[in-house]
């Protein structure tokens, strides 16, 4: 049988970038604006941050995401009550469709946030520029990188924008929405107790899982324990209080009930890579 190959249509492809940014702001970080004639998506990830698009100013609640057009005016900045965080990426684009998607305000799904992830995770390797400096206008190759880590960038934020230009419509089965139900539910409770010295058995107990159950759909959807990471969202707390500047070190490290500040110093470190004095210096130095 003589076959004949298929050519699979692509309308939505991404020419290359310009900048991939995670920005951790103090909470009186204001940026005075700019327009470029490239494509410019923007996530508040942690915290709210309001932004300005021509001469419309918008909210973006942790979780939503907004696509400025070319040539469109835009600021941001932080409400000046909370430290944020913010995923910032700028591209080229030709295709027309995604004018359908720009300049409106997207709740994303949990798989467009994952691809989010999935861009500054691999950014960070590809790239030897910092992705909170302010300053880039242009992202350095790194000299070892992972393979093929420059076309899951492609191909992620690809993915991304097709998904946001389908309008966030994602097809899963009753497992899969359970599942993401649950998932959601006790991320939230972690959030909801991230003062609180909570063991795995609490959160067990709350929720009336097995264990089994816990730590398989922990290490499947986000890549590792319960605990792991409600040691990572109280780190990610504890860099906001640390721009927030209303707290020291140890009141930070009691608020967060960590067994004591030399814990707190060395689990900070251990997933930020640096002490929170350093981490404190390297705000101030950026955002200064």
């Amino acid at each position: 049988m003589d076959y004949i190959r298929t050519q699979l249509d692509a309308p939505l492809k991404i020419d290359g970038i310009y900048t991939i940014h995670y920005f951790e702001y103090t909470k009186d970080f204001s940026y005075s604006g700019e327009f470029h004639n490239f494509w410019e998506i923007v996530y508040a990830d942690k915290q709210r941050v309001v932004i300005t698009a021509d001469a419309t100013e918008l909210t973006l609640e942790a979780g939503q995401l907004y696509i400025h057009c070319p040539n469109e005016f835009h600021k941001i900045r932080c409400d000046g009550t909370r430290a944020a965080n913010s995923v910032v990426i700028s591209f080229d684009c030709d295709c027309p469709e995604l004018f359908s998607a720009a300049g409106k305000v997207i709740n994303c799904n949990s798989e467009e946030k994952q691809l989010l992830g999935m861009i500054v995770s691999e950014a960070a390797e590809v790239f030897s520029n910092p992705l909170g400096s302010p300053y880039t206008n242009k992202m350095e190759k790194s000299a070892t990188k992972k393979f093929a880590a420059e076309q899951i960038i492609k191909n992620c934020i690809e993915l991304l924008l097709i998904s946001l230009i389908r309008g966030n419509i994602t097809e899963t089965n009753a497992s899969t929405e359970k599942q993401n139900k649950l998932l959601m539910e006790i991320c939230d409770y972690l959030k909801a107790n991230i003062d609180k010295p909570l063991m795995f058995d609490d959160i067990r107990k709350q929720f009336n899982v097995s264990a089994s159950v816990i730590k398989r759909l922990f290490k499947s959807t986000l890549g590792c324990g319960i605990m792991e990471h409600f040691l990572h969202l109280k780190i990610d707390h504890a860099k906001q209080l640390i721009r927030e500047n209303e707290m020291n070190f140890t009141e930070i490290s009691e608020y967060l009930a960590f067994s004591s500040p030399q814990y707190f110093s060395s689990a900070f470190k251990r997933i930020s890579g640096m002490s929170p004095r350093e981490y404190e210096n390297s705000v101030k130095l950026n955002f200064r």
